[in-house]
């Protein structure tokens, strides 16, 4: 996992303050599924659905390579084997793994796309679908100048702020 153990501390915390907020948990870059195991342990009940190529990068970009960071769908399987009930895999790029999912709404929702399209995607899909009081934290920031700048400009003319934290990760708290 490239994912520190504050990081994953921050994951934890934040999965469990959210679990009185209604809506389901997503995870939009999933790798081999190591940060999905933090949420659904922090979670006992709460349906996570997981988006990701699951072939790796999509393109180079930033200092990543195409295909850095894949993880296959059999590997995130058999790490998350415990939660198979729990779990449902959305394979593509995002937002189009997404199509037929609209009505959805989340509690907690985690990005770890190092990429700036992919982010920018990701927050303009997600944010609105966020339930009041729900929470998206997203890894490589401040690390990463794409996911910063996605960050930047999705916020920048929004009422709403996000917060950096500890380690590589930011996040927002939707009011």
């Amino acid at each position: 996992m490239a994912t520190t153990p504050l990081e994953c501390a921050e994951i934890f915390n934040a999965v469990k303050a959210c679990e009185k907020i209604p809506g389901e948990m997503a995870e939009a870059g999933v790798y081999r599924g190591g940060t999905a195991a933090v949420m659904l342990a922090a979670s006992p009940a709460k349906r996570l659905r997981l988006f990701d190529t699951f072939e790796g990068l999509p393109h180079a970009g930033g200092g990543f390579a195409t295909g850095e960071y894949c993880g296959s769908t059999e590997d995130v399987r058999k790490n998350l084997h415990r939660w198979a009930n729990r779990i449902d895999m959305h394979k593509g790029l995002f937002p189009d793994s997404a199509t037929g999912l609209d009505t959805l709404r989340f509690s907690f929702v985690h990005l770890d796309l190092d990429l700036y399209d992919s982010t920018v995607a990701a927050l303009e899909w997600f944010w609105p679908r966020i339930n009041h009081g729900g929470i998206l934290l997203s890894h490589d920031y401040p690390l990463v100048d794409g996911v910063v700048r996605a960050f930047h400009e999705f916020f920048d003319d929004r009422p709403e702020p996000f917060v950096p934290l500890s380690g590589n990760q930011c996040m927002a708290v939707k009011p």
